[in-house]
C-alpha cells in the first residue's frame, strides 16, 4: 500500500515574507537543513536522508487563502562599500530602496507539503524517521521574521485525499509544462553544503596582499516545477419535477437562474453558518452584507449555466449548471454543494429541482479537459460596461437626419469594445496575446440569440452586450467566461475550429545572413512534422502533415490535401497555412487542424542548419490587411517561382507564362498579365524567376504557385503601391 509522507507547517504570524504566493518546497527544504544545522554539522543520516528526499518527485502543496498585504519599504546599504573606499562611516550615501510585501493568511491553517512514496522500503522507513526529526527542528520559514514550526507524519492514500479534501486553501499539484516554483532535485543537498561552506571564502588576498577580491558563493540547485490550482467543479441538472426529465430555462433569462439559485444557496449557508457570513458573501457574492467589495477575485465561486450546444441543431437553451469553486475559495466545497442541491425553482406553473448529477460531456464542449483551443466565439454575450453604445430612437420613423449613425461613429464604437475587451481578458487572468477579434450583435451559430435579448433591467444594458469571435497566438483552455457579467451567467464561449487557416512564427533571432527560403521551409516541415509525431504517439504521418503517401511517393494536393511551409524574408516569419487557404474547395480536417494546433502550442525554437539556429515566437496575421492576404490587383513575387514542366522548341519567356497561366487554372485564380522581372536555370531545380502578376480585379492571398509551392517556392506579395 503506498503512503505519503506530509511535512505541515504553522508559521507563529499570519504574514510570510519569502517569494512567491506560497512558500516553495525548496524553501522548506532550506528550512530542514538550517534548523538541523543550528546544533552542529549535519550527521551522516540526516544527510542522506535529505538526499533521498531530494530524489523524489515534486510534492503536493497545500496553503491557506493568501492576500498581499500592505508594500513596505526600506532602505538597506547596498553591497557596495569599496566604492568608498570601506569607509562604514559614509554607508548612507550607498543605501538602496527595497520594497517588501508580505502574505497575509490565517496562521491557523498550515502549509502542507506532501511527498508520494510508492514502494517504501526498510531503508526508507528509516529516511523517513529522519526527515520527522528535521521537521521538528524547522524554526523558521521565509525570512527572519516568519518564525515557524512544523511536524512530520505518515499518511495512508486515503488519509492524505481525506486531510486534502478537507483543507480549507488551495491545493497545488505538479503539472506538464514549464514552471516556475523551485523544488529539491538531484544535488541540491551538496550544493547548499557548498553554498554555505562558500562563506568563509568570499574575501581573498590579492597577489600583492594589498587588497582583497570578492567571490560569489555557489547558488544552490534546484528544478523549476509547474503547479496547478485545483478547481472542483460540482454539476446539477435542472429536472422537471413531474416528468424527472430534464427541463429547459431559456438562456436568455440566464442571469434571473443564475441569481436565483445563488441568492438561495446564501441563505442557506448563511442560517447554518452565521459566523462565517463575511466568507459566504466573498465566496458566492463577491461583496459584503454593506456592499462593499470582499476579497479577491480568484477566491470566488463561479455560477456557470450551460446552454446545450455540440450540433448544429441543438436549440441554446440551459439544461445543466456547472459550480466552480477555486481552490482559494474560503468555503469547503462540500458545504457550496449542500447549499445548492435540492434548490426548487418555478418556472411556467411548473417545479424545477436542482439535482445533484455527475460530470457529463457538456463540459466537454466548453474547453473543459479537452485541450486548448486559439479561436473561440460566445454563447451568450459579454458584457462591457465601459464600452456602451450611443441609444437610438427604436422607431426610425421618427428619427431625425443629425440622429442616425455614421460610419465614424460606429467604427468608435467597435474600437471602444475592443479595448474593453482586452481589459476583459486581463481581468480574467488570460494572458495569451489576442490576435483577432471580430464584434458584433447577431449571433455566430443558427440557433443563438441576438446580444440584445441578454438584456436585463438595469444592471446591463442591452448598449453594453455583444457577441464575439476571439482568435489567440496560442491555445487557451476552458471555461472561458469574460466580461463584467461573467459571474452572472454572461460572457460564456466555446471553443471552434473555425481559425485563420495559417499558423505564424516571427524569427527573433538567429536567422543566417542569406537564408534559403525552400531549404529553411523544408526545415519548419521537419520540425513540425517531429512535434506532429509526438503528440499522436507514432510515426506513421496522414499525408496532411507529410505530403507523402505511405508508399513514399508525394501526394496529390487536389486528392490529399496537405500542409503548405512558407518563409516570408520581407518580415522575418514561418508560416505554416492548412489546405483550404490556397484551395477553397477543400474542406477544412478539425481532427489535423487541432493535431497541428496541440503540436506547434509550444514550438519557440528551430535548428535550420545553414540556415540558422532560430528563435521564434507565434504571431497573428490580419488576413485583410496582410500583404500576403488581403486583396490586390497586382502581385509580385516573394520568393522564386519554379515551373512543373519543361518545354521544347520554345523560348524560356513563353514557357514560363505557359506553366504560370497552366497553373492558375488548376487553382481557380483568374488569367493574370504576366510580366517576368528575372530567370534564371538552377541545375536540379529547373527554370526559376521573379515574376508580377496583374488581375483585372482585385484578389485575395495567399497566393502561392509552382513546383515548390508546399515548400516556400512561388510565395506572392500584394504591390500596395500599384494597388
Amino acid at each position: 500500500m503506498s503512503n505519503a509522507l506530509v511535512i505541515s507547517v504553522r508559521l507563529h504570524e499570519g504574514w510570510y515574507h519569502g517569494a512567491g504566493s506560497t512558500p516553495s518546497p525548496a524553501r522548506l527544504f532550506q528550512s530542514l537543513i538550517a534548523g538541523r544545522g543550528l546544533s552542529g554539522p549535519i550527521s551522516d543520516e540526516s544527510i542522506e536522508a535529505l538526499e533521498w528526499l531530494e530524489r523524489q518527485s515534486p510534492p503536493i502543496m497545500a496553503a491557506p487563502v493568501t492576500l498581499g498585504g500592505q508594500p513596505v519599504t526600506n532602505f538597506v546599504p547596498n553591497n557596495d562599500l569599496d566604492a568608498k573606499q570601506g569607509d562604514h562611516r559614509r554607508i548612507g550615501e550607498i543605501r538602496t530602496k527595497k520594497s517588501t510585501r508580505p502574505l497575509l493568511f490565517d496562521c491557523e491553517i498550515p502549509f502542507v507539503f506532501c511527498w508520494h512514496l510508492n514502494e517504501q522500503s526498510s531503508l526508507d522507513d528509516a529516511h523517513v524517521e529522519q526527515i520527522c526529526a528535521l521537521a521538528d527542528g524547522v524554526f523558521q520559514l521565509g525570512r527572519g521574521v516568519d518564525t515557524a514550526w512544523a511536524w512530520a507524519e505518515l499518511l495512508s492514500t486515503d488519509e492524505l485525499d481525506e486531510r486534502l479534501h478537507s483543507h480549507r486553501g488551495p491545493v497545488l499539484r505538479p503539472s506538464s509544462g514549464s514552471g516556475s516554483t523551485e523544488c529539491p532535485t538531484s544535488g541540491t543537498v551538496a550544493s547548499l553544503i557548498q553554498r554555505h561552506a562558500d562563506m568563509s571564502n568570499r574575501y581573498a588576498m590579492t597577489a600583492d596582499g594589498k587588497g582583497q577580491t570578492f567571490r560569489r558563493r555557489a547558488k544552490p540547485k534546484w528544478r523549476l516545477v509547474s503547479y496547478d490550482n485545483s478547481v472542483t467543479r460540482l454539476s446539477f441538472d435542472l429536472t422537471d419535477r413531474q416528468t424527472s426529465n430534464l427541463a429547459v430555462w431559456p438562456a436568455t433569462e440566464v442571469i434571473e437562474l443564475v441569481k436565483t439559485i445563488r441568492d438561495a444557496a446564501v441563505e442557506r449557508l448563511i442560517k447554518t453558518l452565521p459566523d462565517q457570513q463575511a466568507e459566504i458573501g466573498q465566496a458566492l457574492i463577491g461583496r459584503t452584507s454593506s456592499g462593499e467589495n470582499a476579497g479577491p477575485i480568484k477566491a470566488r465561486a463561479r455560477i456557470i449555466a450551460l446552454p446545450s450546444i455540440g450540433h448544429e441543431h441543438a436549440d441554446q437553451q440551459i439544461r445543466r449548471v456547472v459550480i466552480e469553486i477555486p481552490g482559494y475559495c474560503p468555503l469547503l466545497a462540500d458545504d457550496v454543494a449542500w447549499a445548492f442541491s435540492g434548490q426548487m425553482l418555478s418556472r411556467y406553473g411548473r417545479t424545477i429541482d436542482l439535482i445533484r448529477s455527475q460530470p457529463n460531456r457538456q463540459l466537454e464542449h466548453y474547453g473543459v479537459n479537452v485541450g486548448g483551443s486559439r479561436m473561440w466565439q460566445t454563447v451568450t454575450p459579454i458584457a462591457l460596461s465601459g464600452a456602451a453604445r450611443r441609444r437610438l430612437e427604436p422607431d426610425h420613423r421618427k428619427r431625425v437626419a443629425h440622429d442616425k449613425k455614421g460610419t465614424a461613429e460606429r467604427r468608435f464604437e467597435q474600437e471602444n469594445a475592443a479595448s474593453a475587451l482586452r481589459q476583459a481578458l486581463r481581468h480574467a487572468s488570460v494572458l495569451a496575446r489576442l490576435t483577432r477579434l471580430r464584434l458584433q450583435k447577431e449571433p455566430f451559430t443558427a440557433r443563438g440569440q441576438r446580444a440584445d435579448d441578454f438584456a436585463a433591467g438595469d444592471r446591463f444594458s442591452k448598449h453594453t452586450l455583444w457577441h464575439a469571435q476571439l482568435e489567440f497566438e496560442k491555445p487557451v483552455s476552458g471555461p472561458l467566461l469574460l466580461g463584467d457579467g461573467r459571474f452572472l451567467g454572461l460572457g460564456l464561449l466555446q471553443p471552434t475550429a473555425t481559425s485563420s487557416g495559417v499558423l505564424a512564427f516571427t524569427i527573433e533571432s538567429g536567422l543566417s545572413s542569406k537564408p534559403d527560403p525552400v531549404r529553411l521551409s523544408r526545415s519548419l516541415r521537419n520540425a513540425v512534422m517531429a512535434r506532429v509525431r509526438d503528440v499522436c504517439k507514432t510515426s506513421d504521418l496522414p499525408a496532411y502533415f507529410s505530403g507523402h503517401l505511405k508508399t513514399g511517393d508525394p501526394a496529390d494536393s487536389s486528392r490529399q490535401p496537405h500542409l503548405t511551409y512558407t518563409f516570408d524574408p520581407v518580415r522575418s516569419r514561418l508560416l505554416v497555412l492548412q489546405p483550404e487557404m490556397l484551395d477553397a474547395s477543400i474542406g477544412r480536417s478539425n481532427r489535423h487542424s487541432k493535431t497541428l494546433e496541440l503540436a506547434l502550442a509550444q514550438f519557440a525554437h528551430l535548428r535550420a542548419g545553414r540556415d540558422g539556429n532560430l528563435r521564434l515566437y507565434p504571431t497573428g496575421i490580419d488576413l485583410a490587411s496582410d500583404p500576403l492576404f488581403c486583396r490586390s490587383p497586382v502581385w509580385e513575387s516573394l520568393t522564386p517561382y519554379s515551373v512543373n514542366r519543361h518545354g521544347k522548341k520554345t523560348t524560356a519567356g513563353n514557357l514560363i507564362k505557359r506553366d504560370v497561366l497552366a497553373e492558375c487554372s488548376r487553382r481557380g485564380i483568374p488569367q493574370p498579365t504576366i510580366a517576368i522581372k528575372n530567370w534564371t536555370a538552377v541545375s536540379g531545380s529547373g527554370l526559376q524567376c521573379m515574376l508580377r502578376l496583374e488581375f483585372k480585379q482585385a484578389i485575395a492571398g495567399p497566393i502561392i504557385l509552382g513546383k515548390t509551392r508546399h515548400h516556400g517556392g512561388g510565395v506572392f506579395t500584394a504591390n500596395r503601391v500599384s494597388d
